[in-house]
């Protein structure tokens, strides 16, 4: 269901929705788990953290996000530590990105119908994607925020 900001753009669940950006170190420096959301989905076709709205059931954000990343991919990252958090509001519409630690960038396969494929990207290739517009738009402008919170 979508909501109508006092902006006047669409945005995925009612009250809000969440998700979760999973970082992990490599000798290189960090790299952050991407999805690539499928054409059923709105803004479809653009790499963002698996995510999306906030239901009536979860306990906070962070229970939000870990479900949808279960939904989308299978995973239970419950039990990995929360590293930081970023609230992305536009028109009183808030997205919150919880931050993620993963031990290594282990290799996963979409399992849900939302994901096309997923993938660890280096920060540098987020900006990357980011410049080019394949970024999905409010992650995009969340990004910059977020880079600084994860390349610490």
């Amino acid at each position: 269901m979508y909501a109508t900001c006092s902006q006047g753009h669409q945005h995925w669940g009612p009250v809000g929705a969440a998700g979760g950006l999973i970082i992990a170190p490599t000798p290189t420096g960090p790299q952050v788990l991407l999805t690539l959301r499928s054409a059923q989905v709105h803004q479809g076709g653009t790499w963002s953290v698996p995510g999306g709205a906030i239901d009536a059931g979860d306990a906070d954000d962070h229970a939000a996000a870990c479900r949808e990343i279960h939904e989308e991919l299978g995973l239970d990252v419950s039990t990995l530590p929360v590293l930081g958090r970023h609230r992305f509001e536009c028109g009183g519409w808030t997205y919150v990105t919880v931050i993620l630690g993963a031990t290594d960038p282990t290799p996963l396969v979409a399992s849900g119908w939302e994901t096309d494929q997923v993938t660890w990207f280096t920060l540098d290739r987020v900006d990357d994607l980011a410049t080019s517009g394949r970024l999905h738009p409010s992650f995009a402008r969340s990004w910059p925020e977020l880079r600084r919170l994860v390349a610490l």
